[in-house]
């Protein structure tokens, strides 16, 4: 599929990013509000951000991603995932049990990757981890992959947590 982007496009995907952030945004109690202005939201989503971008890259060179212009990736990765998925983290990783958090973050994904499909052609392969054929395939595994964003982050707080104060407790 050959798209050309358009800034029209672009401000299209970044409204879709900012709603789904106010549906995020929903789950927040006090706690979820004090943690988004502390260490906590900046180390998940700084760690979140830059991880997954050099790891998009490296997936491409080894043929299990397609490719993604920068500028695309870089929104995807630093403001879909750093800023929107942090968000949506804080706001539910007290309140629902970790299989409903990953069902809500597959979901918010699968949204977001059929959007980024249609307004910028991106996400286009025709496999995934050449075990599952198809286009769809390739994008509903990655919004499954990025459900295991809850367990991940849960293992990666109880980590950090006792080198870093700041962070929430787990």
């Amino acid at each position: 599929m050959t798209i050309i982007a358009s800034a029209g496009r672009v401000a299209a995907l970044l409204l879709l990013y900012a709603a789904l952030y106010s549906v995020a945004r929903s789950f927040y109690d006090r706690f979820a509000q004090d943690q988004e202005r502390g260490a906590t939201f900046w180390t998940l989503g700084g760690v979140w951000a830059v991880s997954t971008f050099i790891g998009d890259f490296l997936l491409v060179r080894i043929g299990l991603m397609s490719f993604v212009q920068w500028v695309y990736n870089f929104l995807h990765t630093f403001v879909w995932i750093g800023v929107v998925l942090t968000t949506l983290y804080l706001g539910v990783r007290r309140s629902q049990p970790l299989w409903q958090q990953m069902v809500l973050f597959a979901t918010f994904s699968l949204v977001i990757k059929v959007a980024e499909h249609i307004l910028l052609g991106t996400w286009e392969m025709t496999h995934f981890f050449y075990v599952f054929k198809g286009n769809a395939a390739y994008i509903v595994g990655w919004s499954l992959a990025d459900g295991l964003y809850p367990p991940l982050t849960l293992f990666g707080l109880r980590l950090l947590a006792p080198r870093m104060p700041a962070l929430i407790p787990v």
